[in-house]
């Protein structure tokens, strides 16, 4: 499984001396914030994330400008794909409003246009469009519109989805598929993604958390010193744990040169560790469905 850190996070600017090519591999980079609302060519920011690493996710950001009002252009999605040759897979520009016929009229324009665009799938949609790309032999799917869908109703509908259309009768994957927007980590490993992106990586870190990977479980732990659990004598913040419990989370901050200091100090540091988490989870992905498993992850 391949996971792409997704959100808006200038890493350069952080300047703190650590590097961030440590522990970033793959970067999702959004269209609409950086390219539609700026000169719709690639940004410093982009070069400088293709500098730290080269591979680089290109996803529309149909959803991101679909929820502040902002119509996305087709022509000019096309011609910012073309101006810099530095994706390694390129999304279409999927209509966010249901109109899964846009969609694949998208999907066959750009197409037109020269652009190697993956087509996308939405929860929700009609199982006749994903039988459709099926059957017109693309390789690599996505799946999207699962972002405000509860944990519950995507196990349910990735299921039956999965099970019955995207392996083969030993449960290995029929096509490459990619998750958009997974926020969850038992959702990440329940089933055989070729890749993933998720920003749940910015946000934990932006709320003060740090998550890390503690034998087989997923730990989020509260760092930072303005947390409300700090002041709580019975949570689970850092500041609250046994001396055996924080020195298994201080060995796993020393691996980054980082400490609990830093982490309690400001987002940046808990950034790197969650970068950091969350690209190590590329080495625990399964490679077929079996049996659908249960409660594998309690946490995130």
């Amino acid at each position: 499984m391949i996971v792409y850190l997704a959100g808006e996070r200038d890493l350069i600017g952080a300047k703190l001396g650590h590097s961030w090519s440590t522990v970033l591999r793959r970067k999702l980079i959004s269209y609409y914030y950086q390219g539609a609302m700026n000169e719709n060519v690639p940004t410093q920011v982009v070069h400088e994330t293709r500098d730290i690493t080269k591979d680089l996710f290109l996803d529309s950001g149909a959803y991101s400008a679909f929820t502040k009002g902002v119509e996305l252009e087709l022509d000019m999605y096309a011609e910012y794909i073309h101006s810099a040759d530095i994706w390694t897979c390129i999304s279409n520009l999927d209509d966010i409003g249901g109109n899964a016929q846009l969609t694949y009229d998208n999907q066959k324009a750009l197409e037109s246009l020269g652009c190697n665009v993956c087509p996308v799938f939405h929860v929700g949609d009609d199982i006749k469009w994903l039988i459709k790309y099926l059957d017109e032999g693309y390789d690599y799917v996505f799946i999207g519109g699962m972002v405000h869908r509860s944990t519950k109703y995507l196990t349910g509908w990735l299921d039956d989805v999965w099970s019955h259309y995207l392996t083969n009768s030993d449960g290995t994957p029929r096509v490459k598929v990619h998750g958009f927007g997974l926020t969850t980590v038992d959702l990440m490993f329940r089933y055989p993604w070729y890749s993933v992106d998720s920003s749940t990586w910015l946000m934990t870190g932006i709320f003060g958390n740090c998550i890390f990977r503690i034998g087989d479980k997923y730990v989020n732990l509260p760092m930072s010193k303005e947390s409300p659990s700090l002041r709580n004598g019975d949570s689970n913040h850092y500041n609250n744990l046994n001396s055996i419990d924080r020195g298994i989370i201080d060995t796993e901050l020393t691996k980054l040169g980082i400490t609990a200091e830093d982490c309690a100090e400001t987002y940046h540091y808990r950034d790197i560790v969650n970068a950091y988490t969350f690209q190590n989870m590329e080495l625990y992905g399964i490679d077929k469905l079996v049996n659908i498993q249960q409660g594998l992850f309690n946490v995130c």
